[in-house]
């Protein structure tokens, strides 16, 4: 037998068709890898959305916590004047001291110019401290005759330790301002079966009654990679008790739009029979302190964020006008009136896909002012 071996051409076949079989496995482990990466991506971002829309729904919910109803002859400082944002956060917007009852929401509707007329939304109450465990005590100060003297317990899981300065409020209806103090004996004028609500607020002499944080959007110096070079972070941002000014953080990147509506019950049925974007609340007489209309109208909070989902793709063409709203009225589809804000990629924007997240949060202590 006769052993042939293999021609050149024979060789240079082979090669070719190997090397055509290698590019297609090639082409199709880059399409597994970019969708790994992009699902890997997308993963992480939701990751970041539970616990960033958490924090925001606490704070929602806890909003009015252990808020003074009458600050009775006590003055205080809020935020400083910071120039960098837009809205100041030391606006009269923000801003109640030094004399006015604070109010559980300040916000300002489309208010951030800087960042696509996104709205800014703050929340004050004394728990609104996520670091300082002061602020998570609560209780009740009583007089203690066998001692002669006030003594406070606490409600929460920690108790007040010496050094914590909280404020004591009257229990009745008018919630009065009896001050700060920092002993487990408070000096409490009163009958000696007056009962005082205490809230922890900050480990060193506080420069207002509760606490206060802030959300809005706002480019970072250095934003993440990943994120449209058009997008914004979500700050979380408390104001701080010593300086007053903001101690931000970022709890959502790659955000498009912040907004915000609220559900107001007018007629004192306990029911939501309107929704705004604005709390400019008085009563149906024209009557009443806005922080007072804020607990009893305010029954409803609803946020819609506009937030990228995974990376850019460069083949996707995503030209999708998005309304950030809500059928409010309840009659079945989205009115003009109740779009708060459209979003329609233009530029590199379409090369990113785009997410409306939407949450209602009942707010669990706006307890209205009995008359």
């Amino acid at each position: 037998m006769k052993n042939h071996g293999v021609t050149l051409i024979e060789l240079m076949i082979t090669m070719a068709i190997s090397i055509i079989v290698l590019m297609a496995l090639f082409e199709s482990f880059l399409l597994v890898l970019k969708s790994y990466k992009q699902q890997t991506k997308i993963a992480e971002a939701n990751i970041e959305k539970l616990a960033g829309l958490e924090i925001l729904r606490k704070d929602i919910e806890m909003a009015g916590f252990g808020l003074p109803w009458d600050l009775n002859g006590n003055t205080y400082n809020e935020a400083a004047s910071d120039s960098s944002y837009t809205p100041n956060p030391a606006s009269a917007i923000f801003n109640d001291a030094p004399s006015n009852p604070p109010r559980a929401f300040a916000f300002s509707n489309n208010g951030n110019t800087n960042a696509n007329n996104s709205d800014v939304l703050v929340i004050k109450s004394s728990i609104a401290k996520i670091g300082n465990a002061v602020a998570r005590k609560w209780g009740y100060a009583y007089y203690d005759a066998s001692s002669s003297k006030w003594k406070i317990k606490s409600l929460a899981i920690e108790d007040f330790q010496s050094g914590d300065y909280y404020i004591a409020l009257t229990s009745d209806t008018n919630r009065r301002l009896q001050g700060y103090f920092n002993s487990l004996f408070p000096s409490l004028g009163g009958a000696s079966g007056d009962v005082y609500l205490t809230f922890g607020i900050n480990t060193s002499t506080p420069r207002m009654p509760f606490n206060r944080v802030d959300y809005y959007l706002r480019q970072p110096s250095i934003p993440p990679k990943r994120c449209s070079p058009n997008s914004y972070e979500l700050y979380r941002a408390e104001i701080n008790q010593g300086d007053g000014k903001r101690s931000e953080q970022p709890i959502l990147d790659c955000v498009k739009d912040f907004q915000v509506a609220f559900g107001l019950d007018t007629n004192g049925d306990r029911v939501v029979d309107t929704w705004r974007d604005d709390l400019n609340l008085t009563d149906s007489n024209g009557n009443g302190t806005i922080a007072d209309e804020i607990r009893k109208q305010v029954k409803a909070v609803k946020v819609f964020i506009l937030i990228q989902e995974g990376q850019r793709d460069k083949k996707l063409n995503y030209s999708k006008t998005i309304n950030l709203g809500d059928d409010l009225d309840g009659n079945g589809s989205i009115d003009s009136s109740e779009i708060l804000s459209t979003f329609t990629p233009s530029g590199d924007d379409v090369h990113y896909r785009w997410k409306l997240l939407q949450m209602t949060v009942n707010p669990i202590n706006l307890q209205p002012q009995e008359r």
